[in-house]
């Protein structure tokens, strides 16, 4: 993220099949998926397609971020009743504060085949 006022927000979309998480599922979350992750999903009738908005969001994420991060340092929370979230931590972590980045926003969506996911970071006064 530049000094230009243009640049106060950064955005990325990705998009997956939900067949991919379904096999990250059945393999155990191969490390990519939190549990908290893990249990939320598992406790829904639509696992994989749950996962696959995780997936698409934490790779939009590592988009925007850049350097050392990896899929396991990006968990999506998701309260209640209230919209989803990111939790950074690790390089991750290191990494948005290193851009300047002060807050990070994400919207996800999936559909019988595929999931995608929206991230945003905003920058200190965006």
């Amino acid at each position: 993220m530049s000094e230009s006022p243009a640049d106060d927000v950064a955005s990325s979309v990705e998009v997956v099949e939900v067949e991919e998480a379904e096999r990250l599922l059945a393999a155990g979350g191969g490390g990519v998926f939190t549990e908290g992750e893990l249990l939320c999903a598992r406790g829904r009738v639509d696992p994989g397609r749950r996962l696959a908005a995780r997936l698409a969001a934490k790779r939009a994420a590592r988009r925007l971020l850049g350097g050392d991060t990896d899929e396991g340092e990006i968990e999506v929370l998701r309260g209640e009743y209230g919209p989803p979230s990111l939790r950074l931590t690790g390089a991750a972590a290191e990494r948005m504060r290193a851009l300047g980045a002060s807050r990070a926003l994400v919207s996800l969506t999936h559909e019988r085949r595929h999931a995608a996911a929206l991230v945003v970071l905003l920058r200190e006064g965006g």
